[in-house]
């Protein structure tokens, strides 16, 4: 029961996670279509999304991986192949979040700061990541 619980916990947590990473994708492709200066519009998207992220995807983030190191020690998959596997690109999708985090910090406080040019690419690593993620946790193919 427990188990089963830490689970459901841990797949909510991560939808919310990867909801908050698409509207920071979404919103980075936004601004990078929009150029600079930013008006107020531009502005305002990026506080409010600021906001959403500090409020939604970051506790998200942190009870995904919370969540998963506990379900990864009740199930004794932690010297696992497929768990390893599974570790790079949810490392990477964690160091994304903090990346376009940090960037919209950045363009808040300085509004002519330009887009970084990697961030429209965020939504396809964001996708391609958890592509590979889903594969590796439902298959387990080593």
């Amino acid at each position: 029961m427990t188990y089963l619980l830490l689970k459901s916990l841990h797949i909510v947590a991560v939808v919310m996670w990867m909801g908050g990473m698409v509207l920071l994708s979404a919103a980075s492709l936004w601004l990078a279509r929009a150029g600079s200066p930013r008006g107020e519009r531009e502005l305002s998207v990026i506080s409010a999304v600021r906001k959403w992220d500090a409020r939604v995807t970051n506790p998200a983030l942190g009870l995904v991986w919370l969540f998963g190191v506990a379900i990864a020690w009740m199930g004794d998959w932690y010297m696992d192949a497929w768990l390893h596997a599974k570790l790079v690109p949810v490392i990477i999708l964690s160091g994304l979040h903090g990346n376009l985090s940090a960037s919209f910090r950045r363009m808040e406080n300085e509004p002519a700061r330009a887009v970084p040019k990697h961030l429209p690419y965020a939504a396809a690593i964001t996708f391609g990541g958890l592509l590979i993620i889903v594969l590796l946790v439902v298959i387990k193919p080593f």
